[in-house]
């Protein structure tokens, strides 16, 4: 069967507006991964000109980010987004403070107030990963696969935020002392929760201010999950035990935890606490809070996730221009590089509690 090729007469050529051309590389790329024979000739066809592996790249980078936002972030409402321009660490300034107005008596000047450096310090790490795809695949038209490629190094950004964070939770299969700075025993009981909301009410910040408690976040792994969700979620009543001086009183009332506190489940974090993941559990502030206990560096002007094409594929000896797609001089393999910037830094500990739960 022979197949008739004008590349002037496809959308990627005949869209009025850049963004559209990349939209239509695209569609060929897939109507070619669905086995359409004319687009799998086109598309080859379309490799070997300058424009459209640009067009292509473009297209796949806008696919990698799509699927970077979509790709679920375990711990995306406990960690507080900040940015900064460059690699070098510095102190976290505490936008969350607010300090109380000065009494201004007759003729006086105001007084002034500046926001404070504290002494957490921040920055950011580089992460990525090359991807290797052979020549053979694309002749064998295994176009999938490379359709595939955006989402899965896309994907492997946020596994490597996601463990990150449990990296800063968890150290050697239990809670990290180093950010809980205690752990306790508790099991996950209504009095235990209560008791350790109670003990973070009464702790001051580092403003001499008590710890707010109405922004937390029960942290536990899979294992942990029927507990988790009878005791924040479903339970409308529970029993709770109040203590006057000797005398203890069971009482049944409405749930005060249910939709309060918000269970936030890992298995990241159920990983690495291993023989503990059934029984541990802990409370850390939501991004929300006044008191934000993860801090999630990013680099400004840059995205999230950059995938890049490597262009080691050489020259023709007729002279004619090679695109990657035919792969490198040296193994005739198509490298793809995904990269990531971000860091995770502790935030403000005060606020945070944990449980070995045995």
């Amino acid at each position: 069967m022979t197949v008739s090729i004008d590349l002037a007469r496809e959308g990627f050529r005949r869209a009025p507006s850049h963004d559209e051309k990349v939209i239509e590389a695209g569609l060929l790329l897939k109507r070619a991964e669905a086995g359409n024979i004319t687009a799998i000739a086109t598309l080859r066809e379309a490799f070997s000109t300058s424009d459209f592996p640009v067009l292509l790249g473009q297209g796949l980078q806008a696919t990698a980010i799509t699927a970077y936002k979509d790709t679920p972030k375990e711990f995306e409402d406990v960690v507080f987004d900040t940015t900064v321009p460059d690699f070098n660490r510095r102190r976290l300034v505490d936008l969350w403070g607010a300090d109380e107005f000065e009494r201004v008596r007759e003729g006086e000047e105001y007084k002034g107030s500046t926001k404070k450096e504290t002494s957490l310090e921040h920055g950011l790490g580089k992460y990525g990963k090359v991807a290797k795809i052979t020549w053979e695949l694309f002749l064998d038209r295994r176009f999938s696969d490379i359709a595939d490629f955006p989402r899965d190094l896309a994907q492997g950004a946020i596994k490597t935020q996601n463990s990150a964070v449990a990296d800063l939770l968890v150290k050697n299969g239990t809670w990290n002392q180093g950010f809980f700075k205690s752990v306790s025993t508790l099991p996950l009981t209504a009095d235990n929760l209560q008791k350790a909301i109670n003990e973070l009410a009464i702790r001051e910040n580092h403003r001499d201010e008590l710890v707010d408690v109405s922004s937390l976040y029960l942290v536990h792994g899979p294992a942990l999950r029927s507990q988790v969700q009878a005791l924040l979620v479903h339970l409308e009543k529970v029993e709770i035990t109040t203590t006057d001086g000797s005398k203890s009183t069971k009482q049944v009332q409405d749930n005060p935890f249910r939709n309060v506190v918000k269970p936030l489940e890992s298995r990241s974090v159920g990983k690495r606490l291993g023989t503990d993941s059934g029984t541990a559990w802990a409370l850390i502030q939501g991004k929300g809070s006044d008191l934000p206990s993860i801090i999630r560096t990013s680099l400004a002007g840059h995205p999230e996730v950059d995938i890049r094409v490597e262009n080691a594929q050489g020259q023709s000896l007729g002279g004619g221009a090679l695109s990657p797609q035919d792969g490198s001089f040296k193994d005739d393999t198509i490298s793809y590089r995904g990269r990531s910037v971000l860091g995770i830094d502790p935030g403000f500990t005060p606020g945070v509690w944990a449980s070995k739960g045995a």
